[in-house]
C-alpha cells in the first residue's frame, strides 16, 4: 500500500494531480497500470495521453458519467475490445451505474453488430458480476417475457409518430398484416427511414420484415430500460467507430429528435477520437456538422462551445 501511494505521489508530482486524481475517481482498477507503462517507456507521450483523456476530455462534463461510460462501453463492443469493455464495465459499476443498464446496452448492440461480439461481451458482464457477488440484482430486474406490451397502447402513441399520413400511406394497411407494435415504434424513432424499409421489405420478403419488425421495433427499442435519448448517443458513437455514415446519418438526426443537445451529440464524436482514432470520428463530425447546417440548427452548437481553458 506504502509503495502504491508513493507511486500515486510520484505521479502527481511529475504530470499534475488534476488528470491523475480524475483517473483514479474514474478508473479505480488500472488506471495506475494504463499510466505506469506510458511512464516507462515514453513519458512526454504519458502527458499528452493524460492531458487528452483523463485531464481534458473526461473532464469537459458535457456528457453524464452515465451518458458517457454507456457510450464508450456500447464503443468497446462494437470494436471488440473486451479488455477495453472489462475497464469501463468497472468504472461504471464504481460510479453507480446500474447493472441492467450496463447489461442493456450490451444486448442493443445485437441490432447492429450480431450475436457473436455480443455473446463475448456478456460473458465479460456477467463474469464481472458474478465475481462481484451482484448477479441477483440482474435477476431482480428482468423484464416480463412479453416486455412491455401490455402497457402500449395505439392510440396513446398514434400523437407521437412522426411520419405524415401523406409520406406513409401504407400504414394502417402495413398495421392490419404485421401488427402495429413495431410499426407505430418505427414511425416514432426512426421518421427518416423506417417507412420505406417497410415497404421495401414487404416487397423482398414479408416473413423476414415480421421476425424484423417484432425483434426490433416492437422488442429491443422500446423495452424502456435505457431511455430514447441515451440509447441513441450510443449508437451515434457505434456508428462513428465503426465508421458506419448512413446508419450514422440516421442516429445522429434520432438523437436530436428525441432530446440529444447538438453539444451532446458532437461531445460523443469527440470523444470517439480516444476509441478509434482521429479519421473516423472526424469524418463523423464533418457529416454531424453538414446535418446541423441542413437542419439551421448550426447555431446551437457554434453558440455553446466550452471556453478555450476550463
Amino acid at each position: 500500500m506504502a509503495k502504491s501511494n508513493a507511486l500515486v505521489t510520484s505521479m502527481k508530482k511529475k504530470y499534475g494531480a488534476k488528470a491523475i486524481n480524475n483517473g483514479l475517481r474514474l478508473n479505480p482498477a488500472d488506471f495506475m497500470e494504463m499510466l505506469k507503462w506510458r511512464d516507462e517507456l515514453d513519458p512526454q507521450y504519458a502527458k499528452l495521453w493524460l492531458d487528452y483523456t483523463y485531464g481534458g476530455l473526461y473532464n469537459r462534463g458535457v456528457l453524464t458519467e452515465r451518458a458517457r461510460l454507456l457510450v464508450a462501453i456500447s464503443q468497446a463492443v462494437a470494436m471488440d475490445e473486451m479488455e477495453t469493455l472489462e475497464s469501463h464495465i468497472k468504472s461504471a459499476l464504481v460510479l453507480k451505474l446500474k447493472p441492467r443498464e450496463i447489461l442493456e446496452v450490451l444486448l442493443q448492440i445485437t441490432v447492429y453488430l450480431g450475436t457473436p461480439k455480443v455473446t463475448r461481451a456478456v460473458r465479460v458482464f456477467k463474469k464481472i458480476m458474478t465475481k462481484a457477488g451482484r448477479m441477483k440484482e440482474i435477476k431482480a430486474s428482468q423484464l416480463p417475457l412479453d416486455g412491455v406490451t401490455k402497457s402500449r397502447s395505439l392510440e396513446k402513441e398514434r400523437p407521437t409518430w412522426r411520419v405524415p399520413d401523406s409520406k406513409f400511406p401504407e400504414r394502417e394497411a402495413m398495421m392490419q398484416k404485421y401488427g402495429w407494435h413495431g410499426i407505430s415504434a418505427g414511425i416514432r424513432l426512426q421518421p427518416t427511414h423506417h417507412a420505406e424499409t417497410v415497404i421495401q421489405f414487404d416487397r423482398l420478403d414479408q416473413n423476414y420484415l415480421k421476425l424484423w419488425l417484432d425483434f426490433i421495433y416492437a422488442g429491443m427499442y422500446v423495452r424502456g430500460i435505457l431511455d430514447d435519448k441515451t440509447r441513441l448517443l450510443c449508437m451515434v458513437g457505434v456508428c462513428a467507430v465503426l465508421d458506419e455514415q448512413i446508419q450514422g446519418d440516421n442516429h445522429q438526426r434520432a438523437a436530436l429528435m428525441l432530446g440529444a443537445t447538438p453539444r451532446e451529440v458532437l461531445e460523443v464524436l469527440w470523444h470517439s477520437t480516444i476509441y478509434a482514432g482521429m479519421p473516423r470520428s472526424l469524418r463523423a463530425v464533418r457529416q454531424f456538422d453538414r446535418i446541423l447546417t441542413e437542419l439551421g440548427r448550426a447555431h446551437e452548437a457554434y453558440d455553446t462551445q466550452l471556453p478555450l481553458v476550463l
